[in-house]
């Protein structure tokens, strides 16, 4: 059989017959029905297929007639447009009111894996999305998908075997359960506080994706014997807002009095007032330039595993740096140039749009921090040049441009990763039924 059709009422069977097969009684597609009850005492799962028509495809229906646009293929797509204009008409009112509603989806077993494609959405042509399906299957069947092998067999899994995939921004992408999960917790545990704290920890039991625990990353500060115990602060956010808040200020003064002398050349000699408004610029734009370098700095440091080491040879000598030691030996240039690029697996950032700007930032910084009498003039000129402030705000473009690095290949940064630079997620861990009841009993104060 290259298709078998499964529904959950036998009054649909009537109307598939006779909408759909009757039109297909000549072709050379073989296509079955079975009707499955559903299963009322079936599993609750945070990801589910409950269309009510389900097309299962074979491996026969995929290399003699897809691959191959058969005749018997095309007429079969035709009266399934057909088909679907009927089953899926009334699909948005439906929509309105459950979101995953799915009237008709497509199922594929691959391996030990059942992998659904259900029709929730809204399209004008649903055989495009269909025949995109197929092409997803037909790339499993030669063996040249691996990267949606990996992530069928790296899905949370919530005891069924089952993935499911959604249709958005016209392609299929897999569901994965412990990401939908953890991002609803990530949300809920973010109203009302403030974009400046670290993420919290994310624990979510493997065997029951229901069963989790939010947990605040506290500390206790203690100062002047006094103690206070609050969430930790990301270093990234506290310090790129600095920047970001002297940026704006700065801007004012800079509109005001700068901007306007490039279109009437006046201004040359400023007042003591107006020379008044320069020194407070020069504190803001200083500032800015101190901690939009210092944010960089504090991103690099967080993104260096706390047992990673790094090791360099020389006339046959090894010596290796704990994340201590780069944190302390190696400069803001080495570590994006170097460091990162080993841990996160990143091209080379010497060739990336940013670069040149960062070299500056990095240069400007590095004259502030080291004044010299002698180029006071040069730094100051510098610190009024139009380019100064993409300069300075270079710092969200390179956290940015490493947070698609993190999320590819170290998505246990995320945790580390400052919150409103693109990549909010939390990275949650997993622990075992056993644990998780074992810790809730302690939390909750109740005897073992």
């Amino acid at each position: 059989m290259d298709i078998e059709i499964i529904i959950d009422r036998a009054d649909l069977q009537i109307a598939i017959e006779k909408f759909f097969l009757e039109k297909l009684k000549n072709n050379l597609i073989s296509i079955g029905i079975k009707v499955v009850p559903k299963d009322e005492n079936k599993k609750i799962t945070l990801v589910s297929d409950s269309s009510w028509i389900k097309l299962c495809i074979n491996d026969s229906f995929i290399l003699n007639h897809f691959s191959t646009k058969s005749e018997d293929y095309k007429l079969f797509v035709y009266e399934l447009e057909n088909f679907l204009a009927i089953v899926l008409k009334d699909l948005d009112k439906a929509l309105e009111y459950a979101p995953s509603f799915s009237s008709f989806s497509v199922i594929y077993n691959f391996d030990q894996y059942e992998l659904s494609f259900p029709f929730n959405f809204l399209s004008k042509k649903y055989v495009l999305p269909f025949e995109d399906s197929l092409k997803l299957v037909l790339s499993l069947l030669s063996n040249q998908n691996e990267f949606l092998i990996k992530s069928i067999k790296g899905v949370f899994d919530e005891g069924d075997n089952k993935r499911i995939f959604r249709f958005d921004k016209n392609e299929w992408n897999i569901i994965n359960p412990l990401n939908i999960m953890s991002s609803k917790l990530n949300d809920d545990y973010r109203k009302n506080k403030d974009f400046r704290i670290k993420k919290p920890h994310i624990l979510i039991n493997r065997d029951n994706i229901f069963k989790y625990f939010v947990l605040d990353t506290n500390w206790v500060l203690v100062f002047d014997k006094l103690e206070t115990l609050m969430i930790k602060p990301n270093d990234v956010s506290i310090y790129s807002n600095i920047a970001e808040k002297k940026l704006r200020a700065s801007l004012l003064f800079y509109k005001k009095t700068i901007l306007p002398r490039h279109k009437t050349y006046y201004g040359g000699f400023p007042s003591e007032e107006i020379q008044k408004e320069y020194f407070d610029y020069f504190e803001l734009i200083i500032e800015a330039i101190i901690f939009s370098y210092t944010s960089l700095e504090a991103f690099a440091n967080i993104c260096i595993p706390d047992n990673h080491e790094y090791i360099i040879e020389k006339d046959g000598i090894k010596t290796i740096y704990s994340k201590e030691a780069i944190e302390r030996k190696f400069s803001l240039r080495e570590k994006f140039k170097n460091i990162l690029k080993d841990i996160l697996y990143t091209p080379d950032v010497a060739k990336t749009k940013w670069w040149n700007s960062f070299i500056e930032l990095e240069d400007i910084r590095n004259e502030i921090i080291h004044s010299k009498s002698s180029k006071s003039e040069d730094r100051y000129s510098k610190l009024l040049q139009k380019k100064i402030f993409k300069i300075i705000e270079v710092n969200k473009i390179i956290i940015e441009y490493y947070g698609q690095f993190i999320l590819e290949n170290k998505k246990y940064l995320l945790n580390e990763f400052p919150y409103e630079f693109g990549y909010d997620d939390v990275h949650p861990g997993l622990m075992s039924n056993k644990n998780y009841e074992k810790s809730y009993k302690i939390s909750h104060n109740i005897n073992m």
